[in-house]
């Protein structure tokens, strides 16, 4: 399916016991459980989903068993990065394989590569497929920041059609998408997908869907039919999950909120660490207010 405005849920991938394997089991209940909530697609291999925890073997079977399992019934972005361009390249050859929708990469880091070689990453990533391409800008966790011309340079690379941004500067974005008006420009921050839509973002991309996607489709329907009170009132509902989850650790406390919701995640890998019995009280808390439906 092509990639199209709307919410896209950066998956989580559940781990047995102990995070020594990959639960496929959950990994297909979490899918279902994610196009239940009527997403508009899913945004694999992300930060959220633990993936530089993960072997190159266990991102190629999450991509795969993500694919097979969703089936053509919501659009699908393998996000590919790595610290090591080949496997970039490998993952992107896979997922081009199992059919996915679009790719995306987070920037090279670590070394502090300059914008020559950052942009002749991207170039030769985009390009390497033939798959339509989504741009990651995430400098709160690469350690990487693109100005608005940068990004707008990589927005015109062949292939690229968009851009994931989880950056809390709203001015830029509104620049970004004002030059760029015929790319997918995405928001990345789930406590501000208003502000993102106000500044002409055409949906989300985030962590917290995996257990309230719907709110987030009911907040953009409600922001597209000019309902900006009942928008703002559904993102305050969104963020009162946030601000119980956000200090316990987001990816652990997602992970216990899919168990309250039937979905087995087990726990996050080391070094991330398990929650404690008052962290589950607490969510189990906000659960019963927020989620329970």
């Amino acid at each position: 399916m092509p990639i199209k405005s709307g919410s896209y849920t950066a998956l989580l991938t559940p781990f047995t016991d102990g995070g020594e394997a990959i639960d496929h089991a959950a990994l297909e209940a979490l899918v279902e459980h994610n196009i239940g909530h009527g997403v508009n697609g899913l945004y694999v291999g992300g930060s959220t989903a633990e993936t530089y925890l993960q072997t190159y073997e266990e991102r190629v079977s999450v991509l795969q068993a993500v694919a097979k399992q969703a089936k053509g019934r919501v659009s699908i972005i393998a996000q590919v990065g790595d610290i090591n361009p080949s496997v970039c390249h490998k993952l992107a050859g896979v997922a081009a394989d199992a059919g996915y929708d679009a790719l995306s990469a987070i920037p090279p880091f670590y070394f502090k590569y300059d914008w020559a070689e950052i942009s002749e990453f991207y170039r030769k990533l985009a390009s390497l497929t033939g798959v339509p391409f989504v741009i990651y800008n995430i400098p709160v966790l690469t350690g990487v920041t693109l100005n608005t011309e940068q990004i707008t340079e990589l927005l015109n690379l062949p292939n690229v059609i968009g851009l994931k941004n989880t950056s809390p500067d709203y001015y830029s974005m509104e620049q970004i998408v004002r030059a760029n008006p015929d790319k997918l420009i995405f928001n990345g921050y789930d406590e501000t997908a208003i502000s993102g839509l106000a500044m002409g973002a055409c949906g989300v991309i985030g962590s917290t869907l995996n257990v309230q996607g719907y709110k987030f489709q009911a907040l953009q329907a409600a922001f597209m039919n000019n309902e900006p009170e009942k928008a703002r009132a559904i993102q305050g509902e969104i963020n009162q999950l946030i601000d119980v989850l956000a200090p316990l650790g987001v990816f652990r406390s997602i992970k216990y909120l899919l168990d309250l919701q039937g979905v087995p995640m087990g726990e996050c890998r080391q070094p991330f660490r398990p929650l404690a019995a008052s962290d589950k009280a607490a969510l189990k808390a906000a659960f019963d207010t927020l989620l329970a439906r």
